[in-house]
């Protein structure tokens, strides 16, 4: 087999894979790994119009082409909507989402008429030369040009709009679960980021070929090498993390008496009325510093808002605003406060304990979550700071 088809193929088989395993999961809780399997199943269109188009294959090609724009621009509304299945939306509906799918539709079904009114001849002709200017468009193929630099301009601006809007739903994500999470390391989105910056610079090279055409990179047999190697790459992986990655839904964490309306949800009086309360409601803060400076509810590693609010009779957008109103930090930052202090505590007392020992018997969840939460509380590396308690009681026992 030659390196050009090898390299031609190899997104092909991974997609077609991916598609295949994530389409399996048919429970409503999985809906976001289902949705990654349709994401797949459109890059599967996409990489096999790449093997048809550069293995010159034009008695087949003509026929996906018009699928092949479509397929191109859905890649980044679906990758789009994925990302709001793991973060906000339980399930697809075409009522909600469809306004992601509604431009590549409607642009697929103004260039489907050129596959009917050119002959087969005429459509490669169109494909090969006419799209790039290396020969005058005529009749049905006029239209058909100018609706192919409308898609790639479409493509471009959608490039940029969907990493821009990937990147703010990722970054909400984030701040929305240190609201209600104690640990965050495990839920954190941070492979979807990491292929998002990976989809923005793989971009570059989308735009240029949707500015410039395919052709761009038909210029041997190892011209395909770069370009196959990272997207098989990239898309192997986003479907392996994929398939793994737990969904985070804050609704679904909510019990019965907790279903009052979101902040945003919430009327300006009704936030007023509430955060004032906040500042007078001696039961919330005498619960709170019980739980936290008596009980230790901090110890638990998977601590959430919502086992407070439980604890203090009432509901987390309640204990979350408290949180934010009375010491000005979220929850996780709150949690993570007492846990660097009990850690502190445990240097002192215990200087022998690993640093392992530290975070396990501090609530942390691993060593890590221990190092950043203490350098964000004391403005000290964990490490410096016991370094230095460590050379505080030498000298000590020295002058003893």
């Amino acid at each position: 087999m030659m390196p050009k088809t090898i390299f031609l193929l190899t997104p092909v088989y991974v997609t077609l894979f991916w598609a295949l395993v994530l389409n399996l999961y048919v429970s409503p809780r999985h809906a976001p790994k289902a949705f990654l399997g349709k994401f797949m199943l459109v890059a599967f269109v996409v990489y096999l119009s790449h093997f048809l188009y550069f293995s010159e294959l034009w008695s087949i090609y003509p026929y996906l082409d018009p699928f092949y724009n479509l397929a191109s621009l859905l890649v980044f509304p679906l990758y789009h909507i994925y990302i709001r299945l793991l973060t906000r939306e339980k399930r697809f509906s075409i009522a909600h989402h469809g306004k992601f799918i509604l431009a590549p539709l409607t642009l697929f079904l103004l260039y489907l008429p050129g596959l009917f009114l050119l002959s087969r001849e005429q459509y490669v002709e169109f494909l090969r030369l006419v799209i790039y200017g290396l020969q005058p468009a005529n009749g049905v193929q006029i239209y058909l040009l100018w609706i192919s630099r409308l898609i790639r301009a479409a493509f471009v601006l959608q490039v940029a709009w969907y990493l821009y809007a990937n990147f703010r739903l990722i970054i909400d994500n984030n701040q929305r679960m240190e609201d209600y999470y104690s640990n965050t390391e495990d839920r954190r989105l941070h492979w979807v980021q990491f292929f998002n910056f990976s989809l923005a610079a793989t971009s570059v090279a989308s735009i240029v070929a949707a500015l410039t055409g395919r052709e761009t990179f038909f210029r041997g047999e190892w011209s395909l090498a770069g370009p196959s190697i990272v997207f098989s790459l990239m898309l192997f992986f986003i479907g392996l993390l994929g398939n793994t990655q737990t969904t985070v839904h804050f609704r679904e964490e909510k019990s019965e008496e907790d279903q009052e309306p979101d902040s945003e949800e919430a009327t300006a009086e009704g936030a007023l009325e509430e955060k004032q309360g906040f500042v007078f409601d001696s039961r919330i803060r005498n619960g709170m510093t019980k739980l936290f400076e008596k009980e230790m509810i901090f110890k638990n590693p998977d601590l959430k808002i919502w086992d407070v609010s439980q604890m203090l009779g009432t509901n987390r957008t309640y204990v979350s605003r408290f949180i934010n109103a009375e010491y000005e930090r979220n929850f996780c930052n709150h949690v993570n406060y007492y846990r660097v202090q009990y850690a502190k505590r445990l240097l002192e007392e215990n200087p022998d304990l690993t640093n392992e020992q530290i975070a396990e018997l501090s609530g942390f969840g691993s060593q890590n979550s221990l190092y950043r939460a203490f350098q964000a509380s004391e403005g000290i590396s964990y490490g410096q700071y016991r370094k230095l308690r460590q050379k505080e009681a030498d000298e000590t026992n020295l002058e003893i």
